[in-house]
């Protein structure tokens, strides 16, 4: 008996599902929890931590080399054996590699920055994305109480052949909205797993939610956007872009590899000192004493012409790359500030077009219900309101994503912060 209880138990334990928190938080909370438990992040601060070793690294000396040599038998008689150190030494390369090298952690410093802005947008959009399948998860139950009375209504009037066909029409279109129901539960669920996914935090135990209920609600700060006019735009993107920034930082980088290039024609040195005797018995100690060295290298066969002539090119690169990404900005800029402005007067109509739209649908429910209309006149009503929600959805999805690409192409969180407008 006792075996057949454990049994149980374990079935029962194993066919349990696994619960996790529900943790539902603001945007910008939900974005400090990516921004301080994301893995990816904390890669890369890793990768940061490596780039300051390196600096260390490129500023380190040229280990002593021990040098000796032992002459035994005759030939002692006129040489010496020899036993020291010699020390290399790199002219004027040393401190610009140490420089050069933090150049690259300032440029690592930066990337992680960058990063950091591209998480917040990722998680800006995932949330975003949850409120949506929220919202079409929303408006399709709302659909679905609206057949579910339609099935009643038919089926409490009186028994005419018209209305037997009203009334197998609305048993039809409420299992099929069921079925839209589930579709749009399904893809909501699906869009919370993205977002748990884009925070990456590695704990399986919480799962992070939106803490409004849908993007019909009116309180979302983010449906009253307001932006400055592009010429300020344009101004704090070519000082805050992140690829500009980059770009600058890559040409002092590069301009000091070309210069560090070019001092490879500098020779290297070397000194070196010691203890010499000659270990012969026909030759008394009293010889032995301190032997000096000196070393030097000479670029004659390879004079580091190819190097210099490489080194160069890519500082032309760079040069034009950041020409480059300035005019790319400014088009983009361009794009993205007109495609938010108008998206933006686009979603003041559509929000008329939706008050109309459900003061309709409720007329004409209600005018069926009074059998002043008929059951075909309600359902082209009813799906004219589908399509203006659908297209509701839709701009405040054109309106929101134009605000992320301008956030993108500036490069800091100008739009939200508004002491610096």
């Amino acid at each position: 008996m006792k075996r057949i209880l454990i049994a149980l138990v374990i079935i029962y334990l194993s066919s349990t599902p696994v619960f996790c928190n529900v943790e539902k938080l603001e945007l910008e909370n939900m974005i400090q929890v990516g921004l301080l438990q994301n893995n990816d992040i904390k890669l890369k601060r890793l990768e940061l931590g490596i780039a300051e070793k390196d600096i260390k690294i490129a500023n380190k000396l040229k280990n002593p080399e021990i040098q000796s040599n032992a002459v035994i038998g005759n030939v002692a008689l006129g040489n010496c054996s020899q036993a020291g150190v010699a020390l290399p030494i790199e002219v004027l390369k040393r401190g610009l590699r140490k420089k050069i090298a933090q150049d690259a952690y300032s440029i690592k410093e930066t990337e992680l920055k960058q990063f950091e802005h591209n998480l917040k947008l990722q998680i800006m959009q995932a949330y975003f994305e949850v409120l949506h399948a929220k919202s079409v998860y929303q408006i399709q139950e709302e659909r679905l109480k609206l057949f579910k009375r339609l099935v009643q209504i038919t089926t409490d009037r009186p028994k005419h052949s018209s209305y037997e066909i009203d009334n197998l029409k609305a048993d039809i279109q409420y299992a099929a909205q069921q079925i839209e129901v589930n579709r749009a539960k399904s893809n909501m669920l699906a869009k919370q797993f993205e977002l748990n996914k884009v925070l990456n935090i590695g704990d399986e135990s919480i799962m992070y939610d939106t803490k409004e209920s849908s993007l019909l609600e009116e309180d979302w700060n983010f449906l009253s956007i307001k932006i400055p006019e592009y010429d300020i735009l344009e101004k704090i993107a070519l000082e805050y872009s992140y690829m500009i920034k980059l770009s600058d930082k890559n040409i002092v980088q590069t301009e000091k590899e070309y210069e560090l290039v070019k001092r490879n024609r500098v020779p290297d040195v070397s000194v070196a000192g010691g203890y010499a005797w000659q270990a012969h018995p026909n030759v008394p100690n009293r010889y032995g004493g301190a032997f000096v060295g000196f070393g030097m290298d000479l670029p004659i066969l390879y004079n580091y012409t190819p190097d210099i002539q490489k080194a160069e090119l890519f500082l032309e690169k760079s040069k034009v790359n950041r020409k480059i990404y300035e005019y790319q900005l400014k088009y983009e800029l361009k794009k993205d500030f007109n495609i938010f402005k108008y998206s933006a007067e686009n979603l003041k109509f559509s929000k008329q077009i939706l008050a109309d739209s459900n003061r309709i649908v409720d007329l004409s429910t209600k005018r069926y219900v009074e059998a002043k209309n008929n059951y075909s006149d309600l359902i082209v009503n009813e799906n004219a309101h589908q399509e203006v929600l659908s297209q509701y959805l839709n701009i405040i999805s054109k309106h929101f994503y134009s605000y992320l690409e301008l956030m993108q192409d500036i490069g800091h969180d100008i739009l939200v912060e508004e002491e610096l407008l």
